[in-house]
């Protein structure tokens, strides 16, 4: 990854630069190079200073002070879902493009409020969908539209996390994270199934708190019916040992793609402990795939969108689109 020609770096605000998610996103932006953090901003102000030396980054004690800095052109979200919707539009309304950490908010109806604030101000608006980026699934993408598994009937795909929750995690609370791992986890799998199978037209679930004291759902199932006629089902859990994988059965094939979770969250490591093979008539046999790094790429993109217009892979309408399954499924 690199710049674009004759160009600086995006100068960026990170909000949420004390969480897991947030540093990764600083460091792929160095190995991009297309993306630079001048400031950092966290909710939890006894870490930020910590945090913003880490990265490099002037500390922001504010979000108002993160968005007015001069360097700043764009913020990376990467904050809990229900203040998503504020941060974005506090950006649109500074006149700033965003990335934003799926899902896009914490509802449709605000996700949409989202996009429209963005397009209304033209602005670039990216959504942190970058599981469809890895190398893996591209190449899952291509053996789906090469017909190698002839029609594609049915998808399955598993996310679970093993996650000890505590009342001082946002994630415990059913209001805050409503669905839990599925719409944490498991609205990856809904964006990369219609990246590969095309829209998903409706979706219905079953959530449960089995096994843990938070008030969040703790296991869900999703299924889903595509628009090419398709079924298929998501399913998550936060206390299942750490599991990843999507099958896609066709009437010529069965495609399973695994990923090996021990090395998360470490996104640009996991095509190297990910698994493709393709079983058809003939037997099984593994398919090569070429390791791609999908956070430093969405960055990239992001910058050059900026810099060059052109809409993100994975924008709005992509945001949208993943949320309504977890959504609908919901109700």
């Amino acid at each position: 990854m690199s710049t674009t020609a004759g160009t600086d770096p995006l100068g960026v605000a990170l909000l949420g630069a004390t969480g897991m998610w947030g540093p990764r996103l600083a460091e792929a932006g160095r190995r991009s190079g297309s993306v630079r953090v001048v400031t950092a901003h966290a909710r939890d102000g006894e870490r930020l200073e910590e945090a913003a030396a880490r990265l490099g980054a002037e500390p922001a004690a504010t979000l108002d002070a993160a968005l007015g800095h001069p360097d700043v052109e764009a913020v990376l979200i990467a904050t809990p879902n229900d203040v998503h919707a504020e941060q974005a539009l506090a950006a649109a309304a500074r006149g700033l493009h965003a990335s934003v950490e799926k899902p896009l908010a914490d509802t449709v109806a605000a996700a949409e409020q989202i996009r429209d604030a963005f397009e209304e101000a033209g602005l670039v608006l990216a959504v942190g969908h970058e599981m469809r980026r890895l190398g893996a699934a591209r190449r899952a993408k291509e053996l789906v539209d090469a017909g190698a598994l002839g029609t594609v009937v049915l998808a399955e795909a598993n996310w679970s996390l093993t996650s000890r929750l505590s009342p001082s995690a946002w994630r415990w609370h059913r209001d805050r994270a409503p669905g839990g791992p599925l719409l944490q986890l498991g609205i990856h799998h809904a964006d990369t199934l219609a990246y590969l199978l095309g829209p998903i037209v409706r979706s219905s679930g079953s959530f449960g708190h089995v096994a843990t004291e938070a008030e969040s759902d703790d296991v869900g199932v999703v299924t889903l019916e595509f628009a090419g006629g398709a079924r298929g089902v998501i399913t998550g859990s936060y206390v299942s040992p750490r599991t990843y994988f999507l099958r896609l059965y066709g009437t010529e094939g069965v495609l399973e793609y695994v990923g090996d979770l021990s090395v998360w969250p470490r996104a640009e490591a996991f095509d190297a402990a990910s698994t493709l093979t393709l079983r058809t008539a003939d037997g099984a046999r593994p398919v090569s795939f070429a390791p791609r790094d999908p956070l430093a790429e969405q960055l990239d993109e992001f910058a050059r969108c900026i810099r060059e217009g052109g809409p993100p892979e994975t924008g709005g309408g992509e945001g949208i689109a993943a949320l309504r399954v977890i959504e609908e499924a919901l109700a």
